[in-house]
């Protein structure tokens, strides 16, 4: 019973692979980074002075976010509809690229116009063994896996940080990296910046469901050796 019991006690992680993951460089995006524009972005658009313009808007008397419907779709054909101006394409665009784009558009109509767009949906998801897992948003463009983790209230007990993936979407698939966060040596090679979209996933290690369980198997082993003492005692 004690055999089947540490049998059972081995840590459930995911996204588990037998093959050897390509180097954390082969996701680094590099000093230039920028955030391109994608489809179904939620951003708002803040032109100042001109209210009847905006969505959302940084420039105005009350705070506005995501979650009280203040901000503009970017709709499946890449297109930002704005308001008495109509619709045009962003997708693919940086953020400076779209406002500079726009502010050329309403300079027909306005004198100096000063337009932000600001990106309310840029997250990365973070799960595993840390304090707080989910999903995290980023207020700004450059986001370090350090930086992300720190947020997510650090390790937890169990954590393996040996072992710290690091997965990306991209129009040719899911690319996976491993990130050893325990070698100083290694660290500013290893720190990645994390764009919105990514998955950092923190395993446990082996031990941590045999920890968990080692007072009740050792009771259930306590309980046996005892019947069998007494069951050869009265024998």
């Amino acid at each position: 019973m004690l055999a089947l019991g540490l049998l059972s006690s081995c840590t459930q992680n995911l996204f588990t692979t037998k093959k050897a993951l390509p180097a954390p460089s082969t996701l680094d995006v590099g000093p230039g980074y920028q955030y391109h524009l994608r489809k179904d972005d939620k951003v708002s658009l803040s032109v100042w002075d001109h209210e009847e313009l905006s969505v959302g808007s940084i420039y105005g008397h009350y705070s506005v976010n995501e979650i009280e419907g203040k901000w503009l779709l970017v709709d499946a054909t890449g297109g930002l509809n704005v308001p008495k101006v109509g619709s045009y394409h962003v997708e693919g665009l940086t953020v400076p690229e779209a406002e500079e784009m726009l502010e050329k558009v309403l300079s027909k109509w306005i004198v100096n116009p000063q337009l932000t767009l600001k990106v309310l949906n840029m997250e990365a998801t973070v799960l595993g063994e840390v304090g707080i897992p989910g999903k995290q948003r980023f207020e700004k463009e450059r986001n370090t896996l350090v930086e992300v983790l720190g947020k997510a209230g650090d390790f937890g007990a169990y954590a393996d940080k040996r072992h710290v993936k690091v997965l990306r979407q991209d129009a040719t698939g899911t690319k996976t990296t491993e990130v050893d966060l325990t070698q100083l040596s290694s660290f500013e090679r290893n720190n990645l910046v994390i764009v919105p979209g990514d998955v950092v996933y923190v395993p446990a290690k082996n031990g941590k469901q045999f920890d968990r369980k080692a007072p009740s198997v050792l009771g259930i082993a306590s309980i046996v050796s005892t019947i069998l003492i007494l069951t050869r005692f009265f024998l």
